[in-house]
């Protein structure tokens, strides 16, 4: 049972991650920037370098906003490896919720993997497209 909760938590805890890396950076760039028509088209010609965006920079190692954002930046670039992941995780979770009988828990981990699918579904648009191009950068 503590498996299946553990596994549950992973699948939630690496979401968080990967909307962190790709939407929760878009945001702040696009509040630096001021130019709130970005978040339908981001790129860099009018975001700039999303490294930029972190708070209080990137340049210091000892900024522990600029590792959550680096390693939530890297979970959000690896798209196909990181939806993979977390589906496999829910699977996980999905089988123990059943086999506990736990419904709630059920629930959590089939709402989560269609929050996957539908985020690899948006990844693979043009906006997905542009939105990692930006990444990248």
């Amino acid at each position: 049972m503590i498996k299946t909760r553990l596994l549950g938590a992973a699948q939630f805890l690496l979401l968080a991650l990967y909307l962190l890396g790709g939407f929760g950076v878009l945001v702040l760039a696009v509040v630096r920037s001021g130019d709130w028509g970005a978040l339908a088209a981001p790129g860099l010609d009018r975001l700039g370098d999303p490294k930029d965006a972190i708070p209080f920079g990137w340049d210091s190692m000892t900024n522990p906003f600029a590792w959550i954002f680096g390693i939530a930046r890297l979970t959000a670039m690896l798209v196909v490896p990181v939806v993979t992941l977390g589906v496999l995780l829910g699977g996980f979770a999905v089988a123990g919720a059943r086999r506990d009988g736990d419904g709630r828990r059920l629930r959590r981990a089939l709402l989560a993997i269609g929050v996957w699918l539908a985020l690899a579904a948006v990844a693979f648009t043009p906006y997905g497209g542009d939105l990692h191009t930006w990444l990248a950068d």
